[in-house]
């Protein structure tokens, strides 16, 4: 069986190939499980994983808003494709251009590449809760979508495809709206990164000035609980999704309050003492006031879909990980 993760050098994506290496086999879409024996990884940079040394690994370097590359990707054909490279939030507000041509240009292109083609591969599709409306204090499976940014319109539109080229057959199509995911082990230019930077910090004894409000409350998850999320809705037969093929990934609710408090927890547990400053900015907090606080996720409990018990898991699951790399001897990518 021959599985590709487009994005599968990013946070996300990464974890994902992890997963599937790690746990061998996927469901086709006959419900058969069956071993993987290749992984394609599709991304602009290579992946920098001890994972990418296995020998089912093979990396394509390409730009989905290429059309000749996406000829070339699809003409390989494979069982699964799981499609977790954008142009996130903060590049699409700096080029649009660019982010329709690659999030919503580059993705129809696939779907289309995949109909023509005729071989009809299980598809799932990573979402975002910015999908949703500001003003929503939860947002429910069949909630309004309306989103205040690019990057959650463009998610939007992903997940109508998703629907149309099920329905017409072209693809056997599937998602999670995932919400922000925790924890990157190194800095990223990303406003939800100052939330990762709070237990970053407790777990490497670093102190944090952190530029948003404690009060603020948001839904999380951990990259690895995203991981087997997804691998639990690839596996579904198709009739369980419903008419709407995405759905809302369980996750905890948080203040970063209650983020903090569990990274001071984790800290006094292995003895490391660290100190955490808030500093609100207008800047910062803007990009979360509004956005719905809770997700719920009745079709995801009704299917047995996992999601982190709360916050002390998700930060107990990025210190395991930063002593898995400090006994490797990897530093933080």
């Amino acid at each position: 069986m021959k599985a590709v993760i487009t994005g599968g050098s990013g946070f996300l994506g990464a974890k994902l190939a992890e997963a599937i290496l790690r746990r061998g086999h996927l469901r086709d879409s006959h419900g058969e499980q069956r071993q993987v024996d290749e992984l394609v990884i599709v991304d602009i940079h290579a992946p920098a994983h001890a994972w990418a040394r296995d020998p089912r690994v093979r990396f394509i370097a390409g730009d989905l808003s290429d059309p000749a590359f996406l000829r070339t990707l699809v003409a390989q054909r494979f069982d699964s494709l799981f499609h977790f490279a954008a142009v996130l939030k903060a590049a699409a507000d700096r080029d649009l251009g660019a982010a329709v041509r690659f999030n919503v240009l580059g993705f129809t292109s696939l779907l289309e590449g995949c109909r023509e083609a005729g071989f009809k591969p299980k598809l799932f599709f990573a979402s975002s809760v910015g999908v949703f409306e500001n003003g929503m204090r939860e947002a429910a499976d069949d909630a309004r979508h309306h989103p205040s940014s690019s990057y959650g319109a463009h998610k939007a539109i992903g997940e109508l495809l998703i629907d149309d080229f099920s329905r017409s057959g072209a693809i056997d199509g599937r998602g999670l709206r995932f919400p922000i995911a925790m924890t990157r082990p190194a800095p990223s230019p990303t406003v939800s990164d100052a939330i990762s930077a709070i237990v970053r910090g407790a777990v490497r004894g670093q102190d944090v000035v952190c530029p948003l409000d404690p009060a603020l409350r948001m839904p999380v998850t951990s990259a690895a609980a995203a991981a087997e999320a997804t691998l639990a809705v690839h596996d579904l037969p198709a009739e369980q999704l419903g008419n709407r093929r995405t759905h809302n990934m369980p996750c905890p609710s948080v203040t970063l309050a209650e983020v903090a408090a569990a990274a001071a927890r984790q800290a006094a547990a292995n003895g490391v003492a660290c100190k955490l400053t808030w500093q609100p900015e207008a800047g910062p907090v803007k990009v979360f006031v509004g956005r719905p606080e809770r997700i719920e996720a009745a079709w995801a409990a009704a299917n047995r879909i996992p999601g982190d018990a709360d916050i002390d898991a998700i930060v107990e699951h990025f210190a395991a990980e930063e002593a898995g790399r400090s006994a490797s001897g990897h530093s933080p990518r």
